[in-house]
């Protein structure tokens, strides 16, 4: 009995140590890799398959960390279109290759934080406004989604500054919001063009 125990005991200590060299530990910095290609496709709101210039299919995931430029400016994930040129950071989770930064054109200058994601993104049409503080849009998906703004919301129509009584019933919008109290709370309003039915 005793020998046995003693073997269990030589065999927690050996095995217990390498299992915890192999957990991620907290706060580590995480090594990225680069990728340039050609979106092929979207698939789904949270990944997108990239053909890289050597040719190869890669799937992507991106989440609320990941962050997206084009031309040093940000934006949502939605602006990226099957076809676009981009360049990829990224690193690994799992069997997962996830984004950390999805850029087209020149990447940040040196020194030069990039701003972080502007919030979840939803895309839809105005349905109706209510108040002064809530506006409903309907998205592809034919849901109604209730934004609430707040004075530090943001508007921007045709590359111009607006205002909230700029939304209007018919209106196609893409929102930058935040979830709070199950709240659609958002950060900033951005008129789009209609997109031409299939």
């Amino acid at each position: 009995m005793l020998r046995s125990l003693s073997f269990l005991a030589v065999a927690l200590l050996v095995v217990v140590p390498a299992y915890a060299d192999d957990r991620p530990v907290p706060g580590k910095e995480v090594k990225t890799i680069k990728a340039r290609g050609k979106i092929a496709r979207m698939a789904g709101k949270d990944q997108f398959v990239l053909v890289t210039d050597d040719n190869k299919e890669v799937t992507f995931w991106v989440n609320p960390k990941s962050r997206f430029l084009m031309n040093r400016k940000p934006v949502a994930f939605t602006e990226f279109r099957p076809g676009t040129e981009v360049n990829v950071v990224y690193y690994q989770e799992g069997d997962r290759w996830y984004v950390q930064d999805l850029y087209v054109g020149e990447p940040p200058a040196a020194g030069v934080a990039v701003p972080a994601a502007e919030g979840t993104a939803l895309e839809g049409q105005i349905v109706r406004v209510i108040g002064q503080d809530q506006v409903v849009v309907l998205t592809p998906e034919k849901k109604e989604v209730i934004v609430y703004v707040q004075p530090q919301t943001v508007y921007t129509f045709n590359d111009r500054p607006g205002q909230f009584v700029d939304l209007r019933p018919g209106a196609n919008v893409q929102v930058f919001y935040d979830l709070r109290d199950q709240r659609h709370v958002a950060r900033r309003v951005l008129g789009v063009p209609a997109r031409p039915r299939p």
